[in-house]
């Protein structure tokens, strides 16, 4: 069967219809859709949570008690070479974790009564962090007046040397996922 120009228009005009009929109905049994915002992916984008970071702080003390490392230390090849192998003795005082984030400082009352304050200076730039650390005397007089540091994450570094019962304080630092 052939259909001549005017049966074919009639036909087009049919099926047409039927299929704005058809998208008719499934937009009414539809759930409504909420309005689209030209913002919207930049408010999602906002409350994405950025990734958060901490600086985990360690507090050794060091002697020769003749003890051994604390478990609870867990394996830390450095304490097993110079300078940190003059002591025989590592025992976990304090474990504690600080934010970091950049541009506000934190301060930690270590147990000689001097405060740890660290800072991130830098955003972190692929997993790497600047930071700064300083101990200081309630009194004011500085212990370590500054030190800055770049580490990877997870990376270990040590800020050692404060007397403190026959022995001294070593602190572990290093960055954590929170």
């Amino acid at each position: 069967m052939t259909l001549n120009s005017p049966e074919r228009l009639a036909l087009l005009r049919l099926a047409a219809a039927s299929g704005l009929l058809l998208c008719a109905e499934l937009a009414a049994a539809a759930p409504p859709s909420p309005p689209l915002d030209r913002h919207s992916s930049i408010e999602l984008e906002k409350d994405a949570a950025p990734l958060k970071y901490s600086i985990e702080v360690l507090v050794l003390h060091a002697t020769n008690a003749g003890q051994g490392i604390d478990k609870r230390v867990g394996d830390m090849p450095e304490l097993k070479k110079p300078p940190f192998s003059s002591y025989d003795t590592y025992e976990l005082l304090a474990k504690k974790r600080l934010p970091l984030v950049k541009g506000e400082a934190q301060t930690y009352r270590l147990p000689n009564d001097r405060m740890l304050k660290t800072d991130l200076k830098e955003d972190p730039k692929a997993e790497t962090f600047k930071i700064s650390a300083s101990i200081n005397h309630p009194k004011g007089k500085a212990f370590l007046p500054l030190l800055e540091v770049k580490a990877g994450l997870g990376q270990l570094f040590f800020v050692a040397g404060q007397t403190y019962k026959a022995g001294i304080l070593v602190l572990v630092l290093r960055v954590v996922k929170d």
